[in-house]
Parts: C-alpha cells; sequence; structure tokens
C-alpha cells in the first residue's frame, strides 16, 4: 500500500497541515484499512457479515459512520478475534510478530494481549518520538521505569522502554512488583527509590499512584531527588488535583522546578500528551491514529467541542487492530490550531470515565470529583472510595459511601477521618462513613499494578 507523501513517517508536517487536508490524506488510509480487516482480522470480518457492512463504500474519514461501534467487552471477552491474520503479500515487516503486550480485564480474569508486528513497533517508535518532542526529551535524560514488573508483560512498561530507544535515552528498570517465589528478581519500594537516587533520574514513569507512592516514600525517608525534571503519569485518571498534589510532592524531596505529563491513553490506543499544561491532549500520529466522538447512546457523531465517546480508528495497525473503538471516556475534541501551532486532534476536557458516572440514592455522583476531594488533602497517603448498600447484601436499603484512608505517618488520624469527611460534603453534598485503614491494605504495589480507587460493590454477587 503506498502512503501519500504528506503523511510520510520521516517528516511532521501533517501535524501543522490543515485539518481538512489531514482528513483528506487519512481517506485512502482508512479505504485500505477497512479493506484489510474486512478480509483478514476476525472480528470485523463477521461483524461486517452480520450487520450488512460493505467494506467498498467506507472510503475515508466521512464513511467511517457506516461502521458500527466496537466496545472494550467486544475485545476483552474475545482478545484474540482481533488480531490480523496477515495475508501473504504483506511486506515481512507487517506480518512479523515482534512482540505481545498485555491490558487486564478479560470477562475470565485473564489478561489480554496485543500483537505487535515489527512495522507496528516501528509505528510506535514514531510515535513515542514525536510525543518526547513535544515535551524537548531528548538523549540526555536517565528515565525510571517505574511500571511493576508483573506476571504478564504490562503494555505501558514495555512502551516506556521503546521511548527511551526512540529518542536514544538512558532508562533503568525499579521491578517492583508481587514477589515470585520461584523467581526472586523483584524489589521493594525502597530498592527502587534507591536507584532513583543512585541513578540520579531526570524522570519518574509509571503509574500515577505509584509514583505519588515513591515520592511519599522518599520524603518520610529525608531523601532529595534534585535532578528530577519531569514525572510521567498514567495507567489511571489524574485530575488537575492530582497533579498538583504531584508538583507539591516533588517540590517536598528537592525537585523544584520538575514538570508533570498527565499522559493520556490507554494500551489499545497509545498515548496522547500535553504541550503545556492545560492545553489538551495532542494526538502526535494523526497518519496512524484517528479520533472522533459520537453520542453515547446513539452511536451518531458530535460537533467538535461538545462532550461525547472517545472512539479510535488504527490506520495502519497489522497486529491486534481497532475501527471505531470506545475505550469508553467522554470527552471533548477540537481541531483548532493549538498556540504551539499543531492542529491534530486535541482532547481539551478531562476524560471522564464513562463507568465512574454512578447513581448514589437517586443522584448521579461522578465518582471521580470524590476521588478530586481527598487525593491532595494534607495528610492523606492513600485513600479509597467504597459505593455500597447501607447494609451490605440488601439491595433495598439505599446506597452508602464509604471512604478509607490511609494517613500518612505522623498525622493525627481522628483529624484527618474529621477533614475527609467534612470536605466531601462540601464538595458533592454526600456524607460519608470514614474509615482508616493501613496504606497496603488500598494499594499494596508489591500485589497490585494499579491502585483501584473507586469501588462500587452493589452490584457484586
Amino acid at each position: 500500500m503506498s502512503v501519500p507523501s504528506a503523511l510520510d513517517p520521516s517528516g511532521d508536517s501533517v501535524l501543522y497541515a490543515d485539518p481538512g487536508e489531514v482528513e483528506r490524506l487519512r481517506d485512502p488510509l482508512i479505504a485500505a484499512q477497512v479493506q484489510l480487516l474486512a478480509r483478514h482480522h476476525p472480528h470485523y470480518r463477521r461483524l461486517f457479515a452480520r450487520t450488512g457492512v460493505d467494506p467498498d463504500r467506507v472510503r475515508g474519514v466521512a464513511d467511517l459512520r457506516r461502521l458500527p461501534v466496537t466496545g472494550k467487552q467486544d475485545f476483552l471477552g474475545d482478545p484474540e478475534s482481533f488480531r490480523l491474520t496477515a495475508p501473504a503479500d504483506l511486506p515481512v515487516a507487517e506480518r512479523t510478530l515482534a512482540y505481545v503486550i498485555y491490558t487486564t480485564g478479560t470477562t475470565s480474569g485473564a489478561p489480554a494481549p496485543l500483537y505487535v508486528t515489527t512495522s507496528d513497533d516501528w509505528a510506535y517508535l514514531l510515535h513515542a518520538r514525536r510525543c518526547a518532542r513535544l515535551l524537548g526529551l531528548g538523549a540526555d535524560e536517565v528515565i525510571a521505569n517505574l511500571f511493576p514488573l508483573t506476571p504478564f508483560p504490562m503494555g505501558a512498561r514495555i512502551r516506556a522502554d521503546r521511548t527511551a530507544a526512540a529518542i536514544g535515552a538512558t532508562i533503568f528498570q525499579g521491578h517492583t512488583g508481587r514477589p515470585s517465589p520461584d523467581w526472586p528478581v523483584h524489589r521493594r519500594l525502597d530498592e527502587a527509590i534507591d536507584l532513583v537516587a543512585a541513578h540520579g533520574a531526570t524522570v519518574l514513569w509509571g503509574v500515577a499512584g505509584f509514583v505519588r507512592r515513591v515520592l511519599i516514600r522518599a520524603a518520610e525517608r529525608g531523601l532529595r531527588l534534585p535532578t528530577v525534571r519531569w514525572c510521567f503519569v498514567t495507567g489511571e485518571a489524574t485530575s488537575a488535583a492530582g497533579v498538583e498534589d504531584l508538583r507539591a510532592r516533588l517540590r517536598a524531596v528537592g525537585a523544584e522546578t520538575a514538570r508533570v505529563a498527565n499522559r493520556y491513553g490507554s494500551t489499545e490506543g497509545w498515548s496522547m500528551i500535553e504541550c503545556g499544561a492545560g492545553t489538551g491532549w495532542h494526538n502526535p500520529t494523526p497518519g496512524l491514529i484517528h479520533l472522533e466522538t459520537v453520542d453515547a447512546a446513539s452511536g451518531e457523531p458530535v460537533p467538535d467541542g461538545e462532550p461525547g465517546l472517545l472512539l479510535i480508528t488504527h490506520l495502519r495497525a497489522r497486529g491486534t487492530a481497532f475501527l471505531r473503538y470506545a475505550v469508553g471516556d467522554i470527552v471533548r475534541l477540537t481541531r483548532e490550531r493549538c498556540a504551539c501551532g499543531r492542529t491534530a486532534e486535541r482532547i481539551v476536557s478531562q476524560p471522564v470515565r464513562t463507568k465512574d458516572l454512578v447513581k448514589v440514592n437517586g443522584t448521579l455522583v461522578n465518582l471521580t470529583v470524590l476521588g478530586d476531594a481527598l487525593v491532595d488533602l494534607a495528610g492523606v497517603a492513600e485513600y479509597r472510595v467504597v459505593l455500597d448498600h447501607l447494609h451490605p447484601g440488601d439491595a433495598l436499603s439505599g446506597d452508602g459511601v464509604v471512604v478509607e484512608v490511609a494517613p500518612v505517618a505522623g498525622r493525627d488520624a481522628d483529624a484527618l477521618v474529621s477533614a475527609v469527611r467534612s470536605r466531601i460534603r462540601d464538595l458533592t453534598h454526600l456524607t460519608p462513613e470514614v474509615r482508616v485503614v493501613g496504606v497496603d491494605d488500598i494499594y499494596d504495589p508489591l500485589a497490585d499494578a494499579k491502585p483501584r480507587r473507586l469501588v462500587d460493590r452493589r452490584h457484586v454477587g
């Protein structure tokens, strides 16, 4: 398949092109991808046959609406069906498996594989290089990869390594996670922190909750980390309050000028990156990824600037591939030129997870707001919001909100309980039960890849 010259992976001009031109340049890529997946992708071959989709009628961006939306549960329920069965006439780089990464959450509880071909890996190297350029990162960085060493190759951990490769930077591994009795290769939290100090890390990169734990523990130990210039966080939603909390904790360990890059993305959809605080998350490779928003109920496209369900389409994926894939977030998109000059799609609102919009005693509540009430509250080391029936197991007893908090070492627990209750009541008009628990009872980084901040137990069992 020939690639339009303006989308040549060796050049970045597409990032600054007129949005209409970008759409025209994408049209042949979309048409070719739909044709390929209609013939050689198990899920879309079946889906098109069942819904009567004619791939010949999908000639570009404007025709994508002819395709049904693919839900996250479609993928998690049968991840193998999303792997392209590459035909023999594809170039060898497009049909050679390079590696497999995983995302959690399948219906069986097993991790879901995403297959990465050689060409997919090269595409990600381009994507990573553009993200790095947008932030001004170069070969002089020393990156602390603080993603856990999990039983399955975690997508974010592998991609941090690929980013270092893309820009020629130095990277080292924290290798925290659940210890294995057979393979004693994991490190404790303090050992990972010692490596950060010993190597003079300039970038701390990991799940937001774990990076936060690293900074809290470093401060408790009285350590100084003045070489840190960047904190890259991903893996869980991090609001403006969460970012500011990280900045304060960076200052507490001597990283006075360190910046926080709050990356947005998923294992399936790659990462979007801000060029500056509050500017929105850029799509750095519009020749590889197409973003759109639709009404969550009807599936109809919504105008730029209006909230809608985010859909991701892979334009050149050859391993695991998606068309109009909903990761489950409500966002606002724009194609207006950013102050940095880029015109590719930007997400310009804090993403809201559809699963975080729930009813509590008949009132719609955004669980993220509850998290925001806690993340920057002085004295809170870890927190979790739990929704349950007032009498667990009795669905007729009404809804209750329980907040579990773990105090920072040396903080007065009773005063913290009062502060937590007051803040949540002021922000949400809900009066929670507040329980003081141990820090690892909420999030044990040796056992869990990511913290579960918001838990709804009302529909379990």
